[in-house]
């Protein structure tokens, strides 16, 4: 990356900081472009250098947090732990790293699906929402079919539904955690739910 590569992204970086600071506190539809670009020390035209719309900084939020979920993945893939452990670690890292900013988190969630459902807006987003999901199960059935080359895991047992399982508990279990007002450990009910995946109800 160059100098003034470097530069940019450090400028996206902090507009894409404060924001989130200012959406903390007044919430996303309250927070208005001229109090970032004042909190910034950056002029109206150099934030839409940066982001066309307030909104846009939702796509980016969901960037960012794409790219987490494909850091923390290349780092379990290296490593030679069990698949099952892989899978495991992979989820369980993800979720801790969102339990350190539910507020944020599930404001921007929320104001994003509301602004794809909303009637006549942002067509593509949904598809590329899909395509994610489709990805996020693509990786899940190649690590466990990784576990069944390695005799971890059984080979009678469908990797398709095994990898779309563990994604509606993960999906499932970050919905439930977003909706609930409580302290519970996200990164703790997701695992124990793995485990129980892992092992099997039966006898």
């Amino acid at each position: 990356m160059s100098l003034r590569e470097k530069k940019k992204q450090e400028t996206r970086d902090r507009i894409f900081e404060i924001s989130g600071r200012l959406f903390r506190e007044k919430g996303f539809e309250n927070t208005t472009v001229d109090e970032i670009t004042q909190e910034a020390g950056i002029a109206k035209g150099t934030f839409f250098n940066y982001f066309p719309t307030k909104e846009s900084l939702l796509l980016y939020f969901r960037e960012r947090k794409e790219e987490l979920v494909f850091n923390i993945l290349g780092s379990q893939i290296a490593t030679n732990a069990p698949a099952k452990d892989k899978i495991k670690n992979f989820l369980v890292l993800l979720a801790e790293n969102y339990e350190k900013d539910k507020v944020l988190l599930r404001m921007l969630f929320f104001e994003h699906r509301r602004l794809v459902m909303a009637s006549g807006q942002h067509p593509d987003r949904k598809q590329h929402g899909h395509g994610n999901q489709l990805r996020f199960i693509s990786i899940l059935r190649d690590l466990l079919k990784e576990g069944v080359e390695n005799g971890e895991i059984k080979e009678r047992v469908d990797l398709q539904i095994a990898s779309e399982t563990l994604h509606a508990v993960y999906f499932h279990s970050l919905m439930m955690w977003m909706h609930s007002d409580t302290d519970d450990s996200f990164s703790r009910d997701l695992s124990a739910k793995i485990d129980l995946v892992f092992e099997g109800i039966g006898e």
